[in-house]
């Protein structure tokens, strides 16, 4: 029962249809990505110099997403870790950008740590987040997380609302263990990954996740427990971020930023956001506190995501940097299999509509419906306190209409239409839930 995983290795070779065009695709791919300005600063700093671009913009979730901008930024970015802490980089196999960076602490109690492949969203995690500026610190949490097997967002944002809780006086000193849940409170924040592993005391409610600790400790701490479908939103803010708002409430599996995540409206790629969406969606679809063509850009980026996950290809390089799209896609893939119908780049982007409305079709079968499809009230009701999106709120609303709209998902249910499966070739999927007791519209 204590089965981790079963692991096989091939020993067989794989065969390529046009070896010597994969090879002139790859040389081609290779100096694209060495000429993308982005890349290169991956390539020095890794994911962690996320932390100035979300402070730049207002992005950077403070105070369990209470906030955009964090005061003490600098002690948690990349430019101190590179300079005071880095130590070596490594790279996914064949890859140029090479974005895992490995960083010891340097000095205090935790010195001698080594974390290694430390993202940006664990720096916001226990940092920012936590209105912890103590960076050895968080390299400690980071190499504890990894050992323990905890996911760093859910595990810091599960923490986060505990200390909002604590503060705003919904929890006692004595119900948590009589931890002191100060914000910034480094040996709570320790303790508590520790409890939460082991399920020992307020551990055992946070396990749960903030929806069901917040059902449980009720009094109203639901408004504290930041989260979508039940999973703990990672380290954007749609109040600053449109795109990111309309991804967290529409993804699958709740708060995900992996399956569709639009750059154009954080890092002002117009030229790609003309090419990739068109030239008459400027300047809106580039501003990121403007719900303007973000339906359109979420819509897209999941479905070319879709195939670029099926095709396990590097996250960073189709949107951050914008390096590679669709059209990359088909012309690898024919390289690879000899296929034509893989040649022509529309039909992989239906490829990723049917994987896109499979999904949803799952969800749909097991009771999502368009009510599910929402954000915290810290995002829509709360206006940003501070920073260049100060003031701003995000309307969910208008977004998801239009989202719907370009889906052809059912306006008041969020169900797939029937002309969709059909369009689509997907009856047999359509079927399944009408047997399930699904009304399609």
């Amino acid at each position: 029962k204590r089965l981790k995983a079963i692991a096989i290795r091939g020993f067989g070779s794989v065969k390529v249809a046009d070896p010597k065009g994969l090879m002139e695709f790859a040389k081609e791919a290779k100096r694209r990505i060495l000429e993308s300005e982005h890349a290169m600063q991956q390539r020095k700093y890794g994911t962690p110099m996320l932390v100035e671009v979300k402070q730049q913009i207002g992005e950077l979730p403070t105070k369990n997403h209470w906030n955009g901008v964090f005061e003490k930024y600098e002690e948690i970015g990349s430019v101190k870790l590179r300079e005071e802490h880095w130590r070596a980089t490594k790279a996914c196999t064949a890859c140029f950008i090479a974005c895992k960076k490995f960083f010891e602490a340097s000095s205090g109690r935790f010195a001698g740590t080594l974390a290694g492949h430390v993202e940006y969203e664990t720096l916001y995690a226990f940092g920012s987040n936590l209105m912890n500026a103590d960076v050895d610190s968080i390299l400690y949490i980071d190499r504890l997380c990894d050992d323990y097997g905890l996911d760093t967002i859910s595990a810091g944002a599960s923490i986060a609302f505990l200390m909002e809780c604590y503060e705003k006086g919904l929890v006692s000193k004595e119900q948590v263990d009589g931890l002191d849940l100060s914000w910034g409170n480094v040996d709570a924040i320790i303790e508590l990954i520790h409890k939460i592993v082991k399920r020992e005391g307020i551990g055992d409610l946070l396990a749960e996740g903030v929806r069901r600790a917040a059902e449980k400790i009720g009094k109203g701490a639901e408004k504290y427990a930041i989260h979508v479908k039940g999973l703990e939103v990672s380290g954007q803010d749609g109040r600053a971020h449109r795109s990111a708002g309309l991804t967290h409430a529409t993804a699958a599996r709740g708060a995900d930023h992996l399956r569709s995540l639009v750059t154009v409206d954080q890092l002002g790629y117009e030229d790609v956001a003309a090419e990739r969406f068109g030239k008459d969606k400027l300047p809106g679809i580039c501003d990121g506190q403007s719900e303007e063509h973000k339906a359109l850009a979420v819509k897209i980026i999941e479905d070319v995501y879709a195939v670029r996950d099926a095709l396990i290809v590097c996250w960073y390089s189709v949107s951050w940097p914008p390096v590679f799209w669709i059209e990359d896609f088909a012309t690898v893939l024919k390289l690879v299999t000899g296929y034509e119908g893989f040649a022509d780049p529309r039909k992989l982007m239906i490829m990723g509509e049917r994987m896109v409305n499979l999904k949803r079709a799952f969800n749909v079968r097991e009771g999502i419906r368009r009510k599910d499809d929402t954000l915290p009230e810290r995002f829509t009701k709360e206006p940003m306190p501070a920073g260049p999106a100060k003031g701003q709120v995000v309307d969910l609303e208008r977004m998801l209409n239009e989202y719907y709209q370009l889906r052809n998902w059912d306006f008041e249910t969020g169900i797939p239409k029937r002309e969709t499966f059909e369009r689509l070739d997907m009856m047999d999927i359509a079927e399944e839930l009408e047997r399930s007791g699904v009304k399609l519209p």
